[in-house]
C-alpha cells in the first residue's frame, strides 16, 4: 500500500469516529503511545503510526549525538530529505550527528510534509514531536509483533521495537541499537 494510500485512509478513519461521535454513539479509543526522553529511548506500543507523537525534540543543540538522531537521519534518507546543497540526503550520510547538513535535510522535510500533507509545521530545522507526529502518522504500519516498517516516499525502513522500545541497524555489523537520545553506536 502507497504512503498517501495510508494517509488518506487515516484521515477517513478519523472523520469517520468525529461523525459517530456527532450521531450520539459511543466511541473508546485506545491511549496513544506514551513515552518522553526520560525514559531514555524512542518509545512506542500498540498502533506504530502514533508512536512518535511524544518524543522529544532532536536538534543541533538537543540530543546532537544519538542514536535517535540516527533513527530520525533515517527517516530523512527514507523520505528523500535534501541536504544544503539540494542533494538526495544519503543513506552515508546517516551519522548520528545532527549538524548543519541534517538540520537544512530537517528544513526540506518539514517543507515537504507540508506540501505533501497539509501539515502546518514549522519550518525551524528541529526534528521535535509535531514533525515527528507527522510522518509517523503518513508512514509507520506495524509489520509484525515485533517490527515496524516506516514508508518513506524514497525507501522503505524496518525497525525492530521490542518491550515499548525501537531498535535500528544502520551498519550491519553492529545489529540492532537502542534509538538511545544518549548514546551514539549504531555507526
Amino acid at each position: 500500500m502507497s504512503r498517501s494510500s495510508r494517509t488518506w485512509r487515516r484521515k477517513a478513519v478519523a472523520v469517520a469516529l468525529v461523525a459517530a461521535a456527532l450521531g450520539g454513539g459511543a466511541i473508546t479509543l485506545a491511549e496513544p503511545a506514551s513515552a518522553s526522553v526520560s525514559q531514555g529511548y524512542i518509545a512506542g506500543t500498540g498502533n506504530a503510526w502514533d508512536d512518535f507523537k511524544d518524543e522529544g525534540t532532536l536538534s543541533s543543540t538537543s540530543h546532537a549525538k544519538s542514536n535517535a538522531t540516527a533513527l530520525v537521519q533515517v527517516l530523512l534518507w527514507a523520505d528523500g530529505a535534501k541536504e544544503k546543497d539540494g542533494s538526495t540526503f544519503d543513506y552515508a550520510d546517516i551519522d548520528g550527528k545532527y549538524g548543519p547538513n541534517t538540520t537544512a535535510a530537517v528544513k526540506s522535510w518539514q517543507k515537504h510534509l507540508n506540501s505533501e500533507l497539509g501539515s502546518h509545521l514549522t519550518v525551524d530545522g528541529k526534528a521535535g514531536p509535531k514533525t515527528l507526529d507527522v510522518a509517523g502518522e503518513a508512514a509507520l504500519e506495524n509489520a509484525s509483533s515485533t517490527t515496524v516498517t516506516y514508508y518513506g516516499w524514497k525507501h522503505q525502513v524496518v525497525f525492530k521495537r521490542t518491550s515499548g522500545k525501537y531498535y535500528l541497524k544502520v551498519n550491519n555489523a553492529h545489529g540492532w541499537k537502542l534509538a538511545s537520545y544518549s548514546t551514539l553506536n549504531v555507526v
